[in-house]
């Protein structure tokens, strides 16, 4: 509404719904109500201690008068490709929970969100929940973003939400990348080069080269398409270097 790229004739206040703010364990998911704040998310000690990645990214959204209001299905709905929840949720393979008078629905976050602030809900959809599996042993996560500042969007962001085994062959590997598409992207050759390896420094630095391989980042008053590009590499980098030590840190 602020940008004014709708203009609702009403509007439904659901804050007095208390059962769409708990964070909650269940079936090896973290269940998470769509009216969490930020705030909840950042500081909740379950989050933190199994889910880093998600608590990082809800820590650095917009600043703490945002974060203290803003809510969780909110920043999913709105599908800013820049925002940091979507990025975060991408990575982590969360569920979002759609409910309209006919039911629920799951939907997975590859698949939620289409395109420049749109999903897959449909009209008489609200979210109800997002469900987020929880880290096993071996798992480490992680999220960065380069912004202009403390509180804005950003340029590139990058999580990545790794699997390793006591000798640090990488089992699994999800990296996925904000702020270069209209949506949140899988690093796919990233993925590919870091799954089965030794994720020592050449393949670390190898893994992040290929993190721009078939992007075409759009150019703004914030950042040519260029310096993304090369944003991209550095902030798969650090990410991925990140999450590998917490991974093993856990193994």
């Amino acid at each position: 509404m602020k940008l004014r790229l709708v203009a609702p004739t009403a509007l439904i206040d659901i804050n007095n719904a208390p059962e769409l703010t708990q964070i909650r364990e269940e079936h090896g998911e973290f269940v998470i109500g769509a009216l969490t704040r930020h705030d909840q998310l950042a500081n909740d000690d379950g989050i933190r201690r199994r889910c880093l990645l998600l608590a990082e990214a809800a820590n650095v959204i917009a600043d703490q008068q945002v974060r203290n209001r803003g809510t969780v299905g909110g920043s999913l709905a709105h599908a800013d490709p820049t925002a940091d929840l979507p990025t975060a949720c991408t990575a982590l393979g969360a569920t979002i929970v759609a409910a309209s008078k006919k039911g629920t629905r799951p939907i997975k976050s590859d698949e939620f969100f289409r395109d420049y602030f749109t999903t897959a809900l449909r009209p008489d959809e609200i979210i109800q929940e997002v469900r987020v599996p929880i880290s096993q042993t071996g798992s480490g996560g992680a999220y960065l973003k380069l912004t202009k500042g403390h509180n804005d969007f950003a340029i590139v962001a990058a999580a990545a939400q790794l699997t390793v085994d006591s000798g640090l062959i990488c089992k699994t590997a999800s990296v996925v990348l904000g702020g270069v598409a209209s949506t949140p992207i899988h690093a796919k050759e990233t993925e590919a080069h870091l799954t089965g390896r030794k994720l020592d420094d050449r393949v670390i630095h190898e893994s992040a080269e290929k993190a721009s391989q078939s992007l075409n980042p759009p150019s703004d008053i914030r950042a040519t398409s260029e310096y993304r590009l090369k944003m991209t590499k550095e902030f798969a980098k650090r990410v991925i270097s990140l999450a590998a030590m917490r991974a093993l840190r856990g193994a």
